[in-house]
This record gives C-alpha cells, sequence and structure tokens, in this order.
C-alpha cells in the first residue's frame, strides 16, 4: 500500500490493520487481497472467544447471527440424518464457518461442535455482510467455499449418495453445478423442453400445473431433499408443470452430461439415483392425473 493510501485512511479515520489484528490474510486465507479499509470493518467488529471442548457453537435450524474464524482448534460440523446426528466435516485452524447465514440469510444446515479446546474468532453478521456487498472477490471466495459445503452435506445425508466415500463426495462437490434462483424466480414452464432434473438443496419451489380450464393449480410445494423437473409429457418434450422458487433456492442441476459422468464413474449411485428419479415421478403423475381439470 502507498504513503497516499495510509494517508487517506488514516483522514478517514479508518486506519490499516496493525500487526496485531485478530483478523489477517496470513492467518485466514479466505482473506487474501481483501483491502485494509474492509479488513478494518470485519476486525473492528471481532472479538475472541476461548470456548471448552463439546460446546455446540452453531444448532442445525437456528437463524444466522455471526461469522467465525478458528484461530486454534478443532471443530466438527455435524447433521442429523434420521435420528442420528453424524459428523460430516471437521475444521481447523485458518477455516471459517457461518458462510451459509452470511451468504444466504437463512437458518443453519448444519450444527458445528468443538472436537477440543478453541480460540474462535466472532464476527457480527452485519459487518460481515458490509464487506460482502462491496467486494466481489471475497463473496466469490466465500460463495465457493459454501457451495462445496453445502453439496457435500447434501451428499452426506441424502439415501441415494450416502454410500460415497468421502474422497469422491469431496470430489464430485467441486465439479458438479449448483444454480441459485431469487425468491419469485421461474426456475422453468409447463411446456418448456427438458433440460435435466434439479435437486433442492436449501429453499422451498412452488410446483404449479395449468389445467385444461385454464386455472394455474398450486400442486405442492417442494424442499430440501427433494427434486423439481422429473416429469415430461409430449414424447419427453415439454414439461409437464411449472416450477417457482418459494424463497432462496439452491438447487444441484443434473443435466445429460452430469447424468453420463455419474453412470459413467459411479455406476451404483447413478442406478440408485435413477430408481428414486422414477419413484419420484410416478408419485407426480399421480398428483398431476388428480388435477386434469
Amino acid at each position: 500500500m502507498s504513503p497516499q493510501d495510509n494517508d487517506f485512511l488514516d483522514l478517514s479515520g479508518v486506519r490499516p490493520p496493525s500487526e496485531t489484528a485478530l483478523l489477517s490474510p496470513e492467518k485466514f486465507p479466505i482473506l487474501e487481497g481483501m483491502s485494509p479499509i474492509h479488513l478494518r470493518i470485519l476486525n473492528e467488529a471481532s472479538r475472541v472467544m476461548h470456548v471448552s471442548k463439546d460446546v455446540e457453537m452453531l444448532h442445525e435450524g437456528d437463524a444466522p447471527h455471526d461469522m467465525y474464524f478458528i484461530e486454534s482448534g478443532r471443530l466438527a460440523i455435524a447433521k442429523h440424518v434420521g435420528t442420528q446426528l453424524k459428523i460430516i466435516a471437521q475444521l481447523g485452524p485458518g477455516n471459517v464457518y457461518g458462510e451459509f447465514g452470511a451468504l444466504r440469510r437463512k437458518s443453519r444446515y448444519a450444527s458445528a461442535y468443538t472436537a477440543e479446546p478453541c480460540r474462535i474468532i466472532r464476527v457480527e453478521l452485519s459487518a460481515v455482510q458490509q464487506v460482502l456487498e462491496v467486494d466481489p472477490a471475497f463473496k466469490e471466495r466465500l460463495t465457493k467455499l459454501l457451495t462445496c459445503r453445502m453439496l457435500d452435506s447434501f451428499f452426506f445425508s441424502h439415501p441415494v449418495f450416502q454410500e460415497l466415500p468421502e474422497a469422491t463426495r469431496t470430489a464430485l462437490a467441486k465439479e458438479l453445478p449448483i444454480r441459485f434462483f431469487e425468491r419469485g424466480a421461474r426456475i422453468f414452464s409447463q411446456g418448456d423442453a427438458p433440460t435435466g432434473v434439479y435437486l433442492i438443496l436449501s429453499g422451498e419451489v412452488e410446483v404449479r400445473y395449468l389445467n385444461k380450464v385454464g386455472a394455474e393449480v398450486l400442486l405442492e410445494i417442494r424442499r430440501d431433499n427433494d427434486m423439481i423437473g422429473e416429469v415430461v409429457q409430449k414424447n419427453g418434450t415439454a414439461l409437464a408443470y411449472s416450477a417457482i422458487a418459494a424463497s432462496d433456492l439452491d438447487a444441484l442441476m443434473l443435466d445429460k452430461e452430469t447424468m453420463t459422468k455419474l453412470h459413467r464413474h459411479h455406476p451404483k449411485t447413478f442406478a440408485q439415483l435413477e430408481k428414486y428419479i422414477n419413484k419420484r415421478s410416478e408419485k407426480s403423475v399421480k398428483r398431476l392425473r388428480e388435477n386434469l381439470g
């Protein structure tokens, strides 16, 4: 940073982060390239927490409050699968968590426990969101982290993907395409050409059907771990219903190329997925027939 930059920061009342700042790119790679001003905003909103072992720092389903940077110690990320709480991953020094609440502003999709005594830097969510609005590079890095973790969590808890080895889940989480839709966005319309199916990672989707008398009927609201786009008509050339995001939505797009990769590299998982899609399709067709109108 040039002397002029230092002068500007001093005059503005926002000084560059000192060597004793809680947050720095050297400690936390997610902050690499961040400007001194943005680092200062985060540091001003930070405080250190000394946390003993076995403390539930975040609870699955809770509303977001803050974001957390692990300076020392180790945390376990866990999710309910049926009646059991299972560990998805462990995070060590230099990692962050709470990114889902920061980016999506929705309830937590997993819990976080201290696996050993930790020193954690807690940053107010409002400060993180302030920086996200003006720092696209930081937002992009955090979004990449979010998508990988979200997919890994989804694979871990979904019955079709549960048997995949951890290394395979991690690799797929980096490869597969996640689509984000804002609330109210039309994902596809009845009659559109099918491009694949979507698995719902987080959010809600309204399934609507335009019947023979021209009335649009709300058939279902589908949520996490469900799917859309599984029913086609007219010899497979047209989707049988419309889908609209009822909330901000994250969905995994399984197009022809992705399905081919799964079939080639993970035939057992592909067979389970195909069975799952067919079962969901049968249920949806029954619902559609009840509302032909």
